[in-house]
């Protein structure tokens, strides 16, 4: 299957923006992806779709995406082809609908046959928190059933992937993305081909330790809000994974309550707000209607992007027919500064 334009597009798109979205990116462990064989990413789930941009935008070979079938209907279906994804239903789609997946399912075998890379979600559903929840039975059959019908010469690997936000609402905050070690599905046909369900469980067992090894904080308890809260604060954004890992391990300490922002704070802010207001109110209005609070970051991200970027077109245009082409430069450049002064200024 080879990639539509609109893939690349929006990939090396997002490489771009989530820089400037996000304050700093940063990858650990990538050195470990294999580059001799196909590759099931398998991340947590805690940010809607951008977490997928976020594993797809920093993959070296193109990802497909194994997504919920409820976001495919008409409008939307030709766009998600071209941005490679796949639908896959669940018990919650209708029983009859399970059947469907045997096809996708198909699709995915010739595509690891072929050494490509996909994504799926084993927790199987999305939430807020940062800990891992139950995984799904339907990563570890794609995984083994896939590595059954294939030639044996080709590898499969699954990528135990974790993705750590330090916010999900605060502007400019940092996200980590932490790759673990490879496992290589030979290791499991053994078992598998003894008792399929004794194979599946295995695995997903296995699964889960390595993702959660890739999660600062992986589990729930009696004190993960407190360590919640102490960890990812902005004051801890320098530290390494390892020593986040560390603080969620031990006792946590108090967290820092935010400064209130004092009359000049609040003065700069609304003189920043000025230059770029339309596409603020605008995403403004949507985020305050959004329920599921997992899609805050996916929908502040997508049309916050999307709006503001045509606000800066959309002055740059006027600056040059009314004034010239430097003017329109200078409107541009400085909506976009005082942007990201503004959003600098949130966080801080």
């Amino acid at each position: 299957m080879k990639e539509h334009w609109f893939y690349y597009f929006t990939k090396y798109g997002s490489w771009l923006g989530l820089k400037f979205f996000f304050g700093g990116v940063k990858l650990i462990g990538k050195e470990k992806i294999p580059d001799d064989g196909a590759l099931l990413f398998t991340p947590n789930h805690q940010g809607a779709f951008m977490d997928a941009m976020l594993v797809g935008a920093y993959a070296k070979k193109p990802v497909s995406f194994l997504t919920r079938s409820d976001v495919f209907n008409k409008w939307s279906t030709p766009i998600l082809n071209a941005l490679n994804m796949m639908p896959i239903y669940r018990i919650r789609d209708g029983i009859k609908s399970l059947s469907q997946n045997d096809q996708v399912f198909e699709t995915c075998f010739k595509m690891l046959s072929e050494g490509k890379s996909i994504l799926i979600f084993p927790e199987g559903n999305h939430g807020i928190e940062y800990y891992l929840r139950p995984l799904s039975k339907g990563t570890a059959r794609l995984a083994l059933d896939a590595r059954d019908r294939i030639d044996p010469k080709t590898k499969v690997y699954i990528i135990p992937t974790g993705i750590n936000y330090f916010s999900h609402y605060r502007p400019l905050a940092k996200v980590l993305i932490k790759y673990g070690d490879p496992i290589e599905l030979q290791d499991y046909m053994e078992l598998y081909r003894e008792h399929k369900q004794k194979g599946y469980n295995k695995l997903r067992q296995d699964l889960a330790e390595a993702m959660k090894s890739t999660l600062i904080l992986p589990e729930d308890g009696e004190d993960y809000e407190q360590k919640r809260d102490w960890i990812f604060q902005p004051r801890h954004e320098h530290l390494s994974f390892e020593e986040l890992k560390a603080m969620g391990e031990g006792t946590p300490g108090e967290p820092r309550k935010p400064r209130k922002k004092g009359i000049l704070a609040k003065v700069l802010i609304g003189f920043m707000s000025i230059f770029n207001l339309p596409p603020i109110l605008g995403v403004s209005k949507v985020i305050k209607g959004i329920k599921d609070k997992v899609f805050y970051v996916s929908i502040k991200y997508l049309l916050g992007s999307l709006l503001h970027i045509l606000w800066w077109s959309l002055i740059f245009a006027l600056g040059v027919i009314f004034i010239g082409w430097k003017a329109g430069l200078l409107l541009a450049g400085t909506a976009i500064l005082t942007a990201y002064a503004r959003q600098s200024l949130i966080k801080f």
